[in-house]
């Protein structure tokens, strides 16, 4: 059975119990879950620099989960802007799956633009940034908050289906772990169809995990001298090289 960690860029063990749940869910039995939660960081991730601690939290989760023995096929990094993505694919060499690029992607590869939406104006600029940075920019129509009406779900579904007609967008890209919870009544509830970025996620990481050598990133084989790090993550940076080949999605 493929196994995946699930890592949890804030510190709120309720969103991750949220998380592991819709993971659990997903996977339904095929896979084993770990999630992990940042030891470090917000417990709300909601600025750029929130953002960039929470990456160091994640490669420091990580780098923690392997050293106490798991052994992941994929990893998912459960927040809708995946913080720290690429450094953890190249400390990891495994398959990295963010909530944002997995969902950005989905839609894209659809008939027609998306718009894309999330609870707070600075994750659209940074999501919008991440749409440029995966050359989706003709497939984008849009970025939107929805923190003006994000207590009331059919609020939510009705302010999103005009922003998506008035842009002219077939589909709507709805994500934030704070979300999860509402997400399916949002769904719903909308005149326009919602793309959910988590399922995506989680179900793209089953089939990586089943095909690791597709997603496999290859990491600088010279390593530098690290200060202040947990032992955890400087023992991963400074060990892994020279071992980080795999067979059969196995270290």
């Amino acid at each position: 059975m493929h196994r995946l960690l699930v890592i949890n860029p804030n510190t709120s063990s309720e969103v991750s119990q949220v998380i592991d749940a819709l993971v659990r869910e997903e996977v339904a039995g095929s896979a084993q879950v770990q999630t992990v939660t940042a030891s470090f960081g917000f417990s709300y991730i909601s600025t750029r620099v929130a953002v960039s601690i929470a990456a160091h939290a994640v490669l420091d989760a990580a780098a923690k989960a392997l050293a106490e023995g798991a052994k992941p096929d994929a990893i998912v990094l459960a927040c809708f802007g995946d913080p720290g993505r690429e450094a953890l694919a190249e400390m990891t060499g495994l398959p990295v799956i963010g909530f944002a690029e997995a969902g950005l992607l989905a839609a894209a590869a659809l008939p027609g633009t998306s718009l894309v939406s999330t609870n707070g104006a600075v994750w659209c600029e940074m999501l919008g940034e991440l749409v440029l940075k995966l050359g989706l920019g003709a497939k984008i129509a849009g970025l939107r908050s929805i923190e003006a009406v994000a207590d009331d779900t059919q609020a939510i579904a009705d302010f999103l289906a005009e922003e998506a007609a008035s842009l002219g967008a077939e589909r709507i890209v709805l994500g934030g772990a704070g979300l999860i919870p509402i997400l399916p009544e949002v769904i719903a509830s909308s005149r326009t169809p919602i793309l959910d970025p988590h399922r995506i996620a989680v179900g793209k990481a089953l089939r990586l995990a089943a095909n690791p050598e597709v997603a496999m990133t290859e990491t600088p084989a010279d390593t530098t001298e690290t200060f202040g790090l947990s032992t955890f993550l400087a023992d991963a940076l400074g060990g892994w090289p020279a071992t980080r080949r795999r067979s059969n999605g196995r270290r």
